[in-house]
């Protein structure tokens, strides 16, 4: 080959070498180190890198890629090259360059130092444009703190840990909460701060977790610094692409102060049933159509009658209306006229129970719901003998009191309060002295002769509680003894006024029941007006805590955005705070409103004066609008005139904004005056409406699982046959409830029965026939079945159970007759039944009060044995124990 052959083909070779260099996505160099021998190269890539043209690119090229680089990574760069030089390691650094348009961009350098035979050194490489890799990490790396930040200022107490048991993480909450460090908890199991006896329970649920059901809810006491306390945990699963539990998620909350309302709740309800029964006046609650729902014991002793007599039926069909036909028309005249509100009172002769014509005062008081529709009637009845003789008692304290009233009234006008006397019979003042007029502005005739509920109305609605059953407050009351109580009271003037009465017994009937009060009325509304603005700057500043706290305690939307206003309105003393959410068009509806008695809701409107702002580039930037004066505003004709339409004097208005998104607006306003807004009061719906945001993205997530969880948790415990519960909802309910009313001591009732001769039914009319009879079955226990508390279930095959807690044998035999007699209602033919041509059931009962000799299943055991004697004894009955032997 001769010399230009030979240069004629390494020429082409090149060109090739070069074309296949230009193919590469980033800069392709060849920088020589130690010789001149060697050209520099830079693929013409570099123009969409650093937008450079090759043949504009200085010959110098170290010095001229230095220049591009940025200034706060050149020294970086020069020494990792040194290094590839002086170790012959590949170089490979990333470093940030400024490229012709100012933009700066991030880079990675990739090259090998090559060493030729006659010792020049040349570095080869490629360089790569990597910006949006780096942009992504960043934007990981601040995620990644920015959420590590929002988990540790949860108040909820969160933790992770392994399927064994073994902790992992836990936030700032939860070692507050146990009084433990961090140390101290990770990498240790959690039973230590399980209460002992509910160790059992917890484990076995946490260890139920599986791929099908990754969730469970637990509420169990744990041991914490403040002691036993009540919590609440959601734990997830985590499971792998082999659904195998790799870890734990929990989320837990202090439910101690629920789990105390409930006991108290409980406690109440008893307490209150007690005296409904042991009052001495005749009770009784009927809906508005006479029917009535309940008496007391008092009524039904009264008339020797038991309360399945009359409990369901008109109330004129009663044993005590039977005397006449006259006195039942009446009283059906009178329950009309309740029925349509008014209260009803007069005398008549009833039925007792030696069949005794008994003289009583009976009255009819309607009781209304907030549309002034009348819902319940409560009728009352009292023996006219104990009244005369307290009539004559009431006639010996007058005679008394007129003795002394001359001294009286001269003591009365020295004092610079009201003072009067109220008569607990009358139920009215019978005297008062002139100060009424000055405090009050009524003189003492219009107290007198006023009708009772005129003077209830003059109460404060949310103070007319004191009004109903007065003799009650007095009768513990000691003679020397003085009952202090604060309430509103509306001055002539429609003002409302705070007064304190200080009140003692000034007279009693012989049995020692007072039948007058003595009382001083002194006005304290300067007082009460004085803590109001010494409270206000302090208020708000708990309410700022108070709500963040209610808000991250609740993931429920509704009930978050209802507390912010409700607490916001109430600590401003704002006419109106409503959440306006906004759509993308700048219409949107309101999310939630509270406003004061008088002014009227705006929740189905869909649009807001606020809204139709045109330009919201201020409420992106989170400025709020401060107006103390609508007049003085400078509001456009249009927005001018539809905020007049809606009453508006002043307000303020505060976005709430959702990441960079304006999600809505928190808006309070003033409609009766024009008010200046302090500064506090803004910062105050500043900072509430930053808290809302945070929680409307935590609950619209939250809703969004709980409405999948609560659906897959109905369809587990349901039997897709009959549409009632299931054995397994059958087997948790029947433990749980043992549990809890073994904590109570109340009583718990177990119905198991199943249907007769089912196997010959099936044989002889077909399994579809005996599906449809197993579904009406379903349907007829249902109807009867109805206390939240009750369950009912197919315990197996044509076997079904009912879990009663809370009654006792006889209210669980009369259920058991219940069924048996509705399933006999159903008429479905049984032609193989030895005991009957249709079908039938039959039923055993147990009720007992669970304690720790006895067991849940020793229940069923029970129950099943009884069910079994009811079959023996021929079936289609029903057989009731009260005794359960431990296994």
């Amino acid at each position: 080959m001769s010399w230009k052959q030979a240069q004629e083909g390494l020429f082409e070779a090149d060109q090739k070498y070069r074309t296949l260099v230009e193919q590469i996505p980033g800069v392709v160099y060849i920088l020589p180190i130690n010789t001149t021998a060697q050209e520099a190269y830079i693929s013409p890539q570099l123009k969409e890198l650093l937008g450079i043209a090759p043949e504009d690119w200085n010959s110098s090229f170290l010095n001229s890629w230095s220049d591009y680089i940025h200034p706060g990574d050149r020294d970086r760069y020069c020494q990792a090259v040194k290094a590839t030089i002086a170790t012959k390691e590949p170089l490979s650094v990333e470093y940030r360059m400024i490229r012709c348009d100012g933009r700066t961009i991030w880079v990675r350098d990739q090259a090998n130092l090559v060493l030729y035979a006659d010792g020049d050194q040349v570095l080869q490489g490629l360089v790569f444009d990597i910006s949006e890799y780096k942009l992504a990490q960043i934007a990981l790396q601040e995620s990644e703190a920015r959420y590590r930040a929002i988990l540790e200022d949860q108040t909820e107490l969160i933790a992770r840990g392994l399927p064994d048991g073994t902790v992992t993480f836990v936030n700032e909450a939860f070692c507050r909460f146990f009084g433990l460090k961090r140390e101290e908890i990770i990498a240790q199991h959690y039973e230590p701060v399980v209460f002992e006896e509910d160790r059992e329970g917890v484990f076995n649920l946490v260890n139920s977790i599986s791929s099908e059901n990754p969730v469970i809810t637990i509420e169990n006491r744990a041991i914490t610094y403040q002691g036993i306390r009540w919590t609440q945990w959601i734990i997830r699963g985590i499971f792998d692409d082999q659904d195998t539990l790799v870890e734990l998620q929990s989320v837990g909350r202090d439910v101690t102060a629920r789990k105390r309302a409930e006991e108290a709740l409980s406690e109440n309800e008893n307490k209150f049933r007690a005296i409904f029964n042991q009052t001495i006046q005749f009770i009784g609650l009927l809906q508005p159509n006479g029917v009535v729902l309940e008496v007391n014991q008092t009524a039904l002793d009264f008339a020797g009658i038991t309360r399945q007599e009359i409990v369901g039926k008109p109330f004129w069909e009663g044993k005590w209306w039977t005397i006449s036909l006259e006195t039942q028309a009446e009283l059906k005249t009178a329950i009309a006229a309740a029925a349509n509100g008014e209260s009803i009172r007069y005398e008549v002769e009833i039925l007792g129970r030696d069949d005794r014509a008994i003289a009583i005062d009976f009255s009819l008081r309607p009781i209304l719901d907030e549309t002034g529709r009348v819902t319940l009637l409560i009728s009352e009845g009292r023996d006219i003998s104990e009244y005369q003789a307290a009539l004559h008692e009431r006639h010996k304290a007058e005679e008394a009191l007129r003795s002394s009233q001359d001294f009286l009234q001269k003591v009365a006008n020295t004092v610079p309060h009201i003072l009067y006397l109220f008569d607990l019979l009358k139920g009215t003042s019978v005297y008062l002295n002139q100060k009424s007029i000055s405090i009050l502005g009524y003189s003492p005739e219009e107290f007198c002769n006023a009708d009772p509920q005129w003077f209830i109305n003059c109460f404060h609605p949310d103070d007319q509680h004191l009004c109903y059953d007065v003799p009650s407050r007095f009768i513990n009351l000691g003679d020397n003894e003085v009952l202090s109580t604060e309430y509103r009271f509306r001055h002539k003037n429609g003002e409302w006024r705070w007064l304190n009465t200080r009140e003692v017994v000034f007279a009693r009937d012989a049995s020692g029941t007072p039948t007058q009060i003595l009382g001083s009325v002194e006005d304290i509304s300067p007082r009460k007006q004085a803590e109001v603005m010494l409270r206000q700057q302090a208020e708000g500043e708990r309410l700022i805590t108070e709500v963040t706290q209610q808000i991250r305690q609740s993931l429920n939307l509704h009930e978050v955005l209802n507390t912010t206003v409700n607490s916001i309105r109430e600590c401003l003393g704002s006419d109106s705070v409503a959440i306006y959410q906004l759509d993308s068009n700048g219409s949107g509806n309101f999310a939630a409103e509270s406003v004061v008695s008088g002014y009227s809701h705006r929740l189905e409107d869909i649009i807001h004066p606020f809204s139709r702002k045109r330009d919201f580039s201020r409420y992106h930037q989170g400025f709020p609008t401060v107006l103390h004066d609508i007049q003085e505003s400078d509001l456009s004709a249009d927005l001018f005139e539809l905020v007049q339409l809606y009453g508006i004097k002043a307000a303020m208005v505060v976005p709430i904004l959702n990441g960079e998104n304006l999600w809505g607006l928190l808006i309070a306003h003033q409609c009766s005056k024009p008010r200046y807004w302090q500064a506090f009061e803004v910062n105050l719906l500043q900072q509430l409406a930053s808290q809302v945001a945070i929680a409307i993205h935590q609950s619209v997530l939250y809703q969004q699982v709980q409405a999948a969880n609560e659906e897959l948790q109905r369809l587990a415990t349901l039997d897709g046959l009959t549409q009632i519960a299931n054995r397994r909802r059958f087997d948790q309910y029947l433990q749980d409830e043992w549990y809890r009313l073994k904590r109570e001591q109340l009583p718990l009732s177990l119905i198991l029965f199943d249907v007769d001769f089912f196997k010959p039914y099936n044989d002889t009319y077909g399994h579809l026939a005996g599906d449809d009879c197993l579904r009406q079955l379903g349907n007829a226990l249902k109807s009867i079945i109805k206390r939240p508390a009750d369950v009912v279930a197919r315990y197996g095959g044509e076997e079904f159970a009912a879990i009663l807690p809370n009654t006792e044998i006889k209210g669980s035999i009369y259920i058991a007759q219940t069924i048996r007699q509705a399933v006999r209602d159903l008429a479905i033919p049984h032609a193989q039944s030895s005991v009957s041509d249709r079908i039938t059931v039959s039923l055993g009962v147990v009720s007992i009060v669970p304690n720790c000799n006895i067991s849940s299943q020793d229940l069923i055991n029970a129950a099943d044995k009884a069910l079994y004697v009811a079959k023996q004894q021929g079936r289609d009955r029903v057989h009731a124990v009260s005794v359960v032997i431990p296994s």
